[in-house]
């Protein structure tokens, strides 16, 4: 009986040797852990064996301070993006307590060895980062930031992948396209191209043409990115797409029509800008096929159908304008410019739904294009035109080298000018005959009395 009674009671002080070795003295039992062992065991990718709870914590923290000094870039999927480590709040003590418990053994498995804990920090996402991943909806929003949490949560450095929306998941049908000729004056195409391929439209979202070819070097021939604007644009005119922003070239291109072009300047922050009013996102596709570019936009069939049309036209005639020089010869002229008509335009689009009657045409553009006035040249110099002379005038019969007959001025009583052509030259003051001066100083002609 005594020996069953001490058998007992050994029992008992080993158990409770064992729960206050478990229970009470956790920090004991983990300290010697820590220092006994080596497990591989990291939190947050640091490793931790040998570490007390206190030398754990100052070393996280340290880690976190200096993995805050950089800025977390967000790559991939046509998407760059910042994102800024003060979005992100660890909770370092939560964290360390969740790798003790996951360390602790269970007082009957004591014969089992230390297991191995590898946790990622715990902290908290900024609403900002939920909210600038919204933004890009050719992403897969939740594997996206769950790829951002699992990098973030061991304190990586490198620039975190982006996860693409999977389109294939939707039935999708091609609602818009078009294709023309590439003109020969459109060098760089294939980057705009290339940036542009691909990229989702989310539901509700204002697609910036400009925003999307940031990190493209436009370079200073801007008729690339017109060309693939105007593209676009004449995609977007076969949808319920709204046009936001849109700027006209300001001259007739060499492609599609007037009135259905478009002109991109970044200097000018000129842009163009529509918005997906549909329910279900979009692609949009660009392909260089041989020697033409194709541009299509795919989506979940739509319940519309848009047409454009381009009508009310009206020309312009130029002028002809004359502009003087006087470097060119006398009667000479020069053609500077030639003349070009104007041209005014309307552009309507009728969307029409595909089982009703409803259908609403609206006004997208009135355009312009300035006439070019014909322009020439003119010589501002007179032609000389040569003195023309009477042979008869220049007779000298009498040989004293001068002509005969000679113009020479006279003035009356009046002041009025007088030509006599006497060929003496000199006025002459003789009676003729038969007159004689009365003596009020007149002549009198013989038989005037």
């Amino acid at each position: 009986m005594k020996i069953i009674r001490k058998t007992f009671l050994l029992f008992i002080l080993i158990f409770i040797l064992v729960y206050l070795w478990a229970g009470n003295f956790t920090p004991w039992q983990q300290s010697v852990k820590a220092d006994s062992e080596i497990s591989g065991s990291t939190i947050g990718g640091q490793e931790v064996e040998f570490l007390k709870k206190n030398e754990i914590s100052t070393l996280l923290n340290s880690k976190i301070l200096e993995w805050k000094e950089r800025p977390i870039l967000l790559t991939g999927n046509h998407t760059n993006l910042t994102l800024q480590p003060d979005w992100f709040t660890f909770d370092v003590e939560s964290t360390v307590e969740q790798y003790f418990n996951e360390l602790d053994k269970p007082w009957y498995a004591f014969w089992k060895s230390t297991p191995t804990i590898n946790i990622p920090l715990q902290f908290s996402v900024n609403p900002e980062v939920n909210s600038l991943i919204e933004q890009q909806a050719q992403l897969n929003k939740e594997d996206t930031l769950a790829s951002i949490i699992s990098q973030v949560g061991v304190l990586s450095s490198g620039p975190i992948e982006s996860v693409a929306l999977d389109f294939s998941l939707f039935e999708t049908e091609r609602v818009a396209f078009d294709v023309e000729e590439i003109p020969s004056t459109s060098h760089g195409l294939e980057n705009i191209v290339s940036a542009l391929n691909d990229q989702v439209i989310g539901s509700g979202e204002v697609f910036s043409l400009l925003e999307h070819l940031s990190d493209v070097d436009l370079g200073t021939n801007n008729e690339a990115v017109d060309f693939v604007a105007s593209m676009i644009y004449s995609v977007l005119l076969q949808t319920n797409y709204e046009v936001v922003e849109r700027h006209s070239q300001g001259e007739i291109p060499l492609y599609l029509e007037p009135g259905i072009e478009a002109g991109i300047h970044r200097n000018k922050n000129e842009d163009l800008k529509f918005m997906n009013v549909n329910n279900s996102p979009a692609k949009l596709k660009l392909t260089i096929k041989d020697s033409s570019l194709l541009v299509e936009l795919y989506s979940i069939p739509l319940d519309t159908i848009a047409k454009n049309q381009v009508r009310d036209s009206l020309e312009i005639k130029p002028r002809t304008i004359y502009r003087y020089s006087s470097e060119l010869s006398p009667g000479q002229e020069e053609l500077i410019q030639e003349g070009e008509s104007g041209l005014r335009v309307y552009v309507y689009r009728t969307i029409s739904e595909k089982a009703g009657p409803f259908e609403k045409e609206e006004l997208i553009s009135q355009d312009y294009y300035p006439l070019k006035n014909r322009i020439i040249l003119r010589s501002s110099l007179t032609p000389e035109v040569p003195a023309i002379s009477d042979p008869d005038l220049t007779i000298d019969m009498n040989g004293d080298g001068l002509p005969d007959i000679e113009k020479t001025p006279l003035t009356d009583s009046s002041g009025s000018g007088v030509t006599d052509h006497s060929t003496s030259g000199e006025v002459s003051n003789e009676l003729p005959e038969g007159s004689y001066y009365d003596k009020a100083g007149n002549i009198i002609e013989q038989g005037s009395e």
